[in-house]
């Protein structure tokens, strides 16, 4: 089967096309995740709620805070109901490079893809989160001093906590995919090693939206304990070389 090549445009418009699709799948997922708003805003605030010394209390300083504080609840949150489409999405971004055997593992792709970033999220909001507030609230109040967290504060801190674990969650899933196509290999993630560690803690630094060591810690450990687990996935599931004279191409839509 003659095999069709994308130029640089097309992939753009390809791109385009599927962010585009993401994003109505967010509007969508938007209207039933404003009208139960106050519940998640509720659930998302109990990891500070629980750590607030006493006779501390979430407040906000501004007229519109408040229905700009829920709508960001709502964005959030069809952000996360919509992970399984936008994983559809990137997939149909890049199976064009794929071969049709490796194209068959969409569902796994789409399946794992959401179980580690709910995965991510579970263990922001269950361990690490409240391990962060404790600290943070607690630790630098006294007599004169309390904390009173402005609740838009304190949602963008929580919200860019859980979006961080749940990307950083989705790193095997990354390496699964490269690694079946042939950019990475377990050889190659091992000699990078020293350059990972040094990368994983910048962008722990990066995504850790504050400077206190729990948090960042919590946040950099997951990304080493995953990169060697992408290196365990890469060696796994990685492209094997095929045999000579048995070249193999993808069936169409080969990326360029």
């Amino acid at each position: 089967m003659e095999e069709s090549k994308m130029s640089f445009l097309e992939h753009l418009g390809e791109l385009r096309r599927r962010l585009l699709w993401s994003l109505l799948a967010i509007l969508v997922c938007f209207i039933p995740a404003y009208y139960f708003s106050s519940r998640i805003f509720d659930f998302l605030m109990e990891p500070i709620r629980d750590n607030l010394p006493r006779g501390s209390t979430l407040i906000f300083t501004m007229p519109a805070e408040g229905f700009m504080t829920y709508l960001k609840v709502s964005i959030f949150a069809a952000i996360a109901a919509a992970v399984p489409f936008i994983l559809y999405q990137a997939w149909k971004f890049i199976a064009p490079g794929l071969y049709r055997h490796e194209r068959r593992i969409i569902i796994p792709f789409i399946f794992f893809g959401t179980l580690f970033f709910a995965f991510g999220a579970s263990f922001c909001y269950f361990i690490a989160a409240p391990k962060a507030f404790e600290f943070l609230l607690n630790e630098y109040s006294s007599e004169y001093v309390r904390a009173f967290p402005s609740i838009s504060q304190a949602l963008s801190f929580f919200m860019a906590l859980i979006l961080g674990f749940g990307l950083i969650f989705e790193f095997p899933l990354v390496i699964f995919v490269l690694a079946r196509i042939g950019i990475v290999n377990s050889a190659w993630l091992r000699k990078q090693r020293k350059f990972a560690i040094l990368v994983s803690a910048v962008a722990a630094a990066v995504l850790t939206p504050t400077t206190d060591a729990i948090s960042f810690m919590f946040m950099f450990l997951p990304i080493i304990v995953f990169y060697e687990l992408g290196i365990l996935v890469a060696w796994m599931f990685g492209k094997k070389r095929a045999p000579a004279g048995e070249a193999e191409s993808p069936d169409d839509g080969g990326l360029s």
